[in-house]
């Protein structure tokens, strides 16, 4: 089960179904002939572009190319070349003797083989996606698993997993072991094969700026980290890396037979394999921004971004399209020659101590008219554009905390004089119409910034879209009204008192809407 020359990747062409070898998948993006790999799972298919990335754009730098569309013999040699001594051993699933490396798994000493205990019997349960109870996703269903799920698995832990318990350490490419790696990219097409070639290309730019950075990268370093022997107690520093490394940070051995992976191995580590804790996930990822606090914001220490349980919030998503407190990279900035609609495509696997928080994924549409104001117009206009995208989020957030939750909560407590927001049961109902609310106003947030006047009234604007927050809320509080359980005796005073609070808030909050006449919608 060689990478580099056996058909273990199952890829969907437009005509057929076609199995490929490494070198020939990577000749078949560079030809965008590429519809879906079968066989990868949603939470997988970031990582393994990554993946696809990394490992092309060192073997382009390796040759002096900066041109992704390659035949495969030039991709086969280029990654035999990044093995170096390990040879084809460095791209084989299932290698038996344990001090040779097998892809994405380092060769152990000696006096550890003895040591390894099973780990996983199929793929899925050793991917980094935690279940509770099997209640979200189904653990160990790949019973009879085709090779190319544990390569997706492979690459899922190897490059995307932080600390996970004693024993399993966490990369370097995010800000602590219970962080997360988010993939940030700005994409002009959704096609595999072409969002692949433009982030190689833009990856060559971006790593001029890393070997002139203060990282200390040897340019012609390690690339694929697993061909070196690991002991589970030592670590490597920058200094030993390419700029463009493929990590690893687990201790793991894959064993079959002929062309059957029948299981996982694993044996614990008292180190991180990169020795870069200290840099808080700084190290130079193209697609991880750092975040250095937002702007108005207390001063934070820089640190690689990580994604907060909440997930990607709208203001989380407003920082990373205005840059907001973060510094980006460019992979998420178009090149000069780049026409017609774009998307910033951000996915990330939240995760807890022992948990998995979800993961979540979006793609924002930038339209070409909302692109000249965010890459090629004077800083001010950006700015100005910027400062009304923070105002509404602001704004949102006023009506969500103190219109519509206080209505809200009167409902839900039987129209008491005296609200109590800590009661466990009415928070509980609430998280679900806040994120009901979050849902309907961000549905639109970007569209209406794109459509905002080059030269506006910011007042105006701002006000015309306090309207449109306001309407939000009283759609949520009437699927409160219609859809929750109500005291016996009093449900018409209930359905009043929260009324009153809610526009009594209302113009306290929003005096400017006093003036504004709102049609209610029969009941």
């Amino acid at each position: 089960m060689n990478l580099l020359t056996d058909p273990l990747l199952r890829v969907q062409t437009k005509n057929e179904l076609r199995l490929l070898n490494l070198p020939e998948l990577l000749e078949a993006l560079g030809r965008d002939e590429v519809e879906h790999l079968v066989g990868i799972q949603r939470h997988q298919e970031d990582a393994f572009h990554v993946f696809l990335c990394y490992v092309a754009g060192a073997v382009l730098s390796r040759h002096g190319s900066e041109d992704p569309v390659q035949d495969q013999d030039f991709w086969r040699q280029g990654l035999r070349s990044l093995a170096g001594g390990a040879g084809d051993d460095a791209w084989r699933l299932v290698v038996d003797d344990l001090a040779r490396p097998a892809f994405m798994q380092p060769p152990l000493p000696p006096g550890d083989h003895d040591k390894l205990k099973v780990k996983a019997l199929t793929p899925d349960a050793l991917d980094l996606l935690v279940t509770s109870k099997n209640h979200d996703v189904k653990q160990s269903r790949a019973i009879h698993a085709h090779p190319d799920t544990w390569v997706y698995a492979l690459v899922s832990v190897q490059t995307m997993d932080g600390f996970a318990g004693q024993g399993n350490r966490g990369i370097s490419r995010m800000n602590s072991g219970y962080g997360n790696r988010s993939v940030v990219e700005l994409i002009r097409t959704r096609r595999l094969g072409g969002r692949w070639r433009d982030a190689v290309v833009r990856l060559l730019n971006h790593r001029r700026c890393v070997l002139d950075g203060p990282y200390g990268y040897d340019p012609q370093g390690l690339v694929l980290v697993w061909t070196e022997a690991w002991d589970g107690q030592s670590s490597l520093p920058l200094s030993r890396l390419d700029p463009f490394y493929v990590e690893i940070c687990r201790r793991i051995r894959l064993r079959g037979t002929g062309d059957t992976v029948l299981r996982a191995d694993f044996l614990s580590s008292t180190a991180d394999r990169i020795a870069a804790k200290e840099l808080r996930g700084i190290v130079g990822d193209a697609w991880l921004p750092v975040d250095v606090g937002p702007v108005g914001g207390k001063e934070t220490e820089e640190k690689a971004l990580t994604v907060s349980p909440a997930g990607l919030t709208p203001e989380l998503l407003r920082r990373l399209v205005f840059e907001d407190g973060l510094v980006l990279t460019p992979l998420q900035k178009p090149l000069s020659d780049w026409r017609g609609d774009l998307w910033l495509h951000v996915s990330v696997l939240v995760r807890g101590q022992g948990i998995t928080e979800g993961f979540h994924e979006i793609e924002i549409p930038i339209p070409l008219k909302a692109q000249r104001r965010l890459f090629s117009r004077t800083e001010e206009d950006r700015k100005a554009l910027a400062a009304l995208a923070r105002s509404a989020t602001e704004i949102a957030g006023q009506m969500q905390n103190r219109v519509l939750k206080p209505a809200v909560f009167t409902y839900f407590e039987g129209a008491p004089e005296k609200l109590s927001f800590d009661r466990e049961s009415a928070q509980a109902w609430w998280t679900r119409f806040e994120r009901r609310f979050v849902s309907l106003w961000f549905e639109e947030y970007f569209p209406w910034l794109w459509s905002v006047p080059e030269e506006f009234d910011e007042d105006l604007e701002l006000h015309n879209w306090a309207i449109r927050i306001r309407d939000h809320a009283l759609t949520v509080l009437r699927e409160v009204e219609q859809s929750m359980p109500q005291h016996a005796g009093f449900p018409y005073r209930m359905r009043v008192r929260a009324e009153q609070r809610f526009w009594g808030s209302l113009y306290a909050v929003f005096p400017s809407l006093k003036e504004v006449a709102y049609e209610r919608s029969a009941r």
